[in-house]
C-alpha cells in the first residue's frame, strides 16, 4: 500500500502565537477535542465553536464565538478548523474546508462509501490544504513503541489480532463496523504497509435498522499475513488489545492495562508441535517508552507541528481512503450473508 507522502510546505500560521481552532459539533466527541485543546496550554486556543447550543460555550473557561451554521466558521478568524460531526456530514464540510483554504483534522471514519472517499482523497490532493484523518489510535505512544519495536526486529508479521469493543456508545448514526472497527482496520493496515487481498466478515445481532452490532473480520494479505479484527458495542467489558506475531516474538499491546505493551520470544513456526508456550507460560518483557500522553492530545499535538511545517507523512487521506475499502467491503459481505 503506497501512500503519497506530502511534501513539506511552509507554515500555515505564526509559530509565535497559539493556533487559533473552531470545532464543528460539540457532541460527545466534540467535547472531547474542547478538554484536548485545554490540555496542550499554550500551544492552541479554541476560539470558534459550530453548534446548535449556544450554552456549549460554558464548556470553555475562555470567551468563544458560537455559530449555529457552521459554514460562518469557514470565514471566521481562525487557523484551523476540526470536524467532529456524525460521518455522514464529514464530505460536505470537509470540502467546503478545502475551498475555503481552511486546514483541518477531521475524525474518523473519513465517510461511510468509497465513492466519496475516492472524491474527498482526489480533492485533498489537489487543494493542497492540510488535512488530518484522526484514527486515534495510530498516536498512542504504546503503538508508537510498537512499531519501533517492530522496525528493529525486522522480522515480517506473521499474524494480528485486533480487539476493539465496549458496552456503547449506542450510536444512531454511525453503524459498529464504521465506528469500532475503522480502529482496528487502521492499525492492520498500517502495520502491514498493504491493503488486504480479501475480506472476510460476520455481523450481528442486528439493532432495529438491521445493523450489526458486532462485527468479525478476516483480512487475508498478499503473503501469509493474516488479521483477525472482533469489535463492537455489546461487550460488558471493555477492550484495546492488539497482539502481534512475527516469526519470533509476540507483541502484546493492551490499552487499559497498567503495562501497555509487552514483548514475548516464541516460535511461532513451531506452534503446531507445542513450540509456544501456553499464556500463563510466556515471558514478557515490559517494553520502554509505551506509556505517554493521552492519543487525543497526540493527535492534535502532531497536527500542530504538521501546521508549523513539521512531519507530515500521516497527513492527508490515502489511509483513510484505504480503510473505507475495507469496511465498504466487509459491510458487503455481510449483507450478503444476510
Amino acid at each position: 500500500m503506497k501512500r503519497a507522502l506530502e511534501k513539506g510546505k511552509q507554515p500555515t500560521h505564526a509559530p509565535s502565537r497559539p493556533v487559533r481552532f473552531g470545532l464543528i459539533g460539540v457532541g460527545r466527541w466534540g467535547q472531547v477535542y474542547i478538554k484536548t485543546l485545554l490540555a496542550l496550554g499554550e500551544r492552541c486556543r479554541l476560539t470558534h465553536l459550530g453548534t446548535s447550543r449556544p450554552e456549549h460555550a460554558a464548556l470553555v473557561p475562555h470567551p468563544v464565538e458560537v455559530a449555529a451554521d457552521w459554514r460562518q466558521l469557514l470565514r471566521a478568524d481562525c487557523d484551523a478548523l476540526i470536524i467532529a460531526t456524525p460521518p455522514h456530514t464529514h464530505a460536505e464540510i470537509l470540502e467546503a474546508c478545502l475551498a475555503a483554504g481552511k486546514p483541518c483534522l477531521v475524525d474518523k471514519p473519513l465517510c461511510l462509501d468509497v465513492a466519496t472517499a475516492q472524491r474527498l482523497h482526489r480533492n485533498v490532493q489537489s487543494a493542497g490544504i492540510p488535512v488530518l484523518v484522526n484514527h486515534t489510535h495510530l498516536f498512542d505512544a504504546a503503538y508508537a513503541a510498537l512499531k519501533r519495536e517492530l522496525d528493529s526486529a525486522r522480522e515480517p508479521i506473521r499474524a494480528i489480532l485486533s480487539e476493539g469493543m465496549s458496552l456503547g456508545v449506542f450510536r444512531s448514526d454511525t453503524p459498529a463496523l464504521w465506528d469500532w472497527a475503522s480502529h482496528d482496520v487502521s492499525l492492520c493496515l498500517d502495520l502491514l504497509g498493504a491493503v488486504p487481498a480479501r475480506v472476510d466478515a460476520l455481523g450481528g445481532p442486528r439493532d432495529p435498522q438491521g445493523v450489526p452490532e458486532q462485527v468479525s473480520l478476516r483480512l487475508e494479505f498478499p503473503g501469509s499475513a493474516c488479521a483477525w479484527i472482533h469489535a463492537g458495542r455489546l461487550s460488558p467489558v471493555k477492550r484495546r488489545h492488539l497482539s502481534v506475531f512475527t516469526n519470533h516474538h509476540l507483541y502484546a499491546w493492551d490499552a487499559l492495562a497498567p503495562t501497555p505493551l509487552t514483548v514475548s520470544p516464541i516460535d511461532f513456526a513451531a506452534r503446531c508441535q507445542g513450540g509456544v508456550p501456553r499464556p500463563d507460560g510466556l515471558e514478557r518483557r515490559p517494553v520502554d517508552g509505551a506509556a505517554g500522553s493521552p492519543p487525543m492530545e497526540r493527535v492534535v499535538a502532531y497536527f500542530l507541528d504538521g501546521l508549523s511545517g513539521g512531519d507530515r507523512r500521516l497527513f492527508g487521506t490515502a489511509l483513510a481512503l484505504d480503510v473505507t475499502r475495507v469496511l465498504a467491503g466487509a459491510a458487503a459481505r455481510m449483507e450478503r450473508a444476510g
